[in-house]
């Protein structure tokens, strides 16, 4: 009876120690798939609006606050995010980047945005509501 108590006692620890192994050998792989949090600086974009018929388009200047991104440098943001303010549509997200309305504090007079894709997260302010 209590040769049977053993091994059963031994088996739960086994279990337990490949448990524990299996956790530390995939937690430095999640830690290096996420990759560090970059703050990057404010950037300033300067868009075009077409105006009515005869009318020559107008300038205005964007400033995109609250930069951050994960899994990419700051200049592959700022890439995205020239590509994504000087799309002639809206709808159209570059970069293969699927993005949302962010949850996290921004300055007033800005929308929190988040765009990912596999490995990389770009997170901003930019102007709005």
């Amino acid at each position: 009876m209590e040769a049977r108590l053993g091994s059963k006692r031994l088996a739960a620890l086994g279990g337990l120690l490949a448990l524990a192994g299996g956790v530390a050998a995939l937690t430095p792989g999640a830690m290096a798939a996420a990759g560090p949090v970059h703050k990057c600086a404010n950037k300033t974009e300067v868009i075009e609006i077409q105006g009515g018929p005869g009318e020559a388009p107008r300038k205005y200047k964007v400033t995109i606050k609250a930069i951050s991104t994960q899994g990419v440098s700051c200049a592959a943001a700022y890439k995205f995010l020239a590509l994504q303010y000087k799309s002639n549509t809206t709808s159209t997200i570059p970069e293969h980047y699927k993005c949302t309305t962010g949850h996290f504090k921004v300055p007033v007079g800005t929308v929190p945005q988040v765009c990912t894709k596999p490995g990389a997260k770009i997170q901003y302010a930019g102007q709005g509501g």
